[in-house]
């Protein structure tokens, strides 16, 4: 297996996938743990698999599909692959005398345990007394695989955590893509793992931050930013100089969005649908109230202008990208709110006018259909009763009731690594 990562669109057809299957680490966290690893809940985990395994059916009708535990595990059979990320998670969390634990488990344990976290042996009285349960915490996150990197043109970005509980996300994904042997890149963009030392982060948030929910590659020469809760205008700048100093890019639109927990990336308010539909979440796109974007050029290595405009649908209009807009909710306020905050604008592409969605925003999933989307159904879609077909746009529906009290949908749930270009 060797993957190539080329990604030039984000309505491509889909030909390999990271995803991350929720685990142990899951029930690992308790009502009084979760406002620590950014839950408002506790969720349960046969409930979340269930629901998630209908993401991957569908997805492995259509692509490689590729599963972070199975890749970290044998990115550590490489032995100098192993000590460098455990002493990187290690120094991260304080706690340097766990190595011995870990240094020698089978590949397969220590990725699980990395991820469902390392129970803290409780042998001196400082740890003994302790409330935490971890030497190094559970990563209930994980399944968002989006969050900590993206892909852009043939390279990677390692993102730069918002949040100290989940930089371990990002130097786990760093490694696989820095040593796994089927993974083929020309390196990384952006190494936000460099910006995130503990120190930085005991303080709360650093000024570098970015993740993987806040980047959409429109287009290979045009590519999309949330400057957002999770995201800032520094990290933003130091990225999108680096995209064009080595990369195709070299047109940023950059959506300045409300820092709020109901809109913390960009893609839980805008993602694109096919080469001329988007969805949106119609205050901050369209309303009255719409965010303001900023559209950043660069000739060469140097930016030639930044022009403002009102909302991201005139400054893409500007860019060549005509996009009609299908509004998350419906015509309906009060339905656009709920079904927002329900991940009802985080749709993932499977190709050209192909998405998949959570069925219970069914006022969502009606604009659609308004829209000229069919709606197919994803158990029939793993069973072999429907197909997609070109020329026919379609929403997968699946469950996910569980999976979004979480905070997330389908696009913060797959990291694509390869699409087929896309004509315009």
């Amino acid at each position: 297996m060797s993957i190539t990562i080329d990604l030039t669109s984000e309505v491509g057809r889909i030909n390999a996938v990271m995803v991350h299957q929720p685990g142990q680490e899951i029930e690992n966290m308790t009502p009084a743990t979760a406002a620590e690893v950014l839950y408002d809940d506790i969720i349960s985990l046969p409930l979340a698999r269930a629901e998630h395994q209908q993401l991957t059916g569908v997805l492995d009708k259509l692509a490689n599909v590729v599963h972070l535990t199975s890749m970290l595990s044998d990115v550590l059979e490489n032995r100098d692959a192993r000590e460098r990320l455990l002493k990187a998670v290690l120094r991260l969390y304080r706690c340097p005398e766990v190595m011995s634990d870990l240094i020698d488990l089978d590949s397969t344990v220590l990725a699980r345990q990395l991820l469902e976290g390392t129970p803290m042996r409780k042998d001196t009285l400082e740890k003994y007394l302790s409330p935490l349960h971890h030497s190094l915490p559970p990563l209930p996150n994980t399944f968002f695989t989006r969050d900590a990197t993206m892909c852009l043109h043939d390279r990677v970005i390692i993102g730069s955590m918002a949040y100290r509980v989940r930089i371990v996300e990002s130097l786990l994904l760093k490694a696989i893509f820095k040593y796994h042997p089927a993974i083929q890149s020309q390196g990384f963009y952006f190494d936000g793992t460099d910006d995130n030392s503990s120190e930085q982060h005991n303080g709360g948030e650093s000024p570098v931050t970015i993740e993987g929910g806040d980047l959409l590659v429109a287009r290979d020469d045009l590519v999309l930013v949330g400057y957002s809760e999770r995201t800032t205008s520094a990290a933003i700048d130091r990225l999108i100089q680096a995209i064009a100093a080595h990369g195709r890019a070299k047109n940023f639109v950059v959506l300045e969005i409300p820092k709020q927990r109901s809109s913390i990336h960009l893609d839980m308010i805008f993602t694109l649908l096919d080469r001329d539909k988007c969805m949106v979440f119609n205050p901050l796109i369209t309303g009255t109230s719409r965010s303001r974007a900023f559209h950043i050029a660069y000739d060469g290595n140097r930016r030639s202008k930044i022009r403002e405009y009102q909302g991201i649908l005139p400054a893409l209009k500007d860019q060549g990208l005509d996009l009609q807009p299908i509004s998350c909710g419906g015509d309906d306020p009060f339905y656009q709110e709920r079904e927002q905050w329900n991940s009802g604008a985080n749709f993932f592409a499977l190709g050209p006018g192909h998405i998949i969605g959570y069925r219970h925003n069914i006022h969502t999933v009606d604009a659609l259909h308004k829209g000229g989307f069919e709606i197919i159904e994803a158990e029939d879609i793993i069973a072999g009763k429907q197909q997609l077909t070109p020329d026919q746009p379609a929403v997968v529906v699946m469950d996910g009731a569980e999976l979004s009290r979480g905070g997330g949908g389908c696009r913060c749930m797959t990291m694509p690594l390869n699409r087929s270009a896309v004509s315009w």
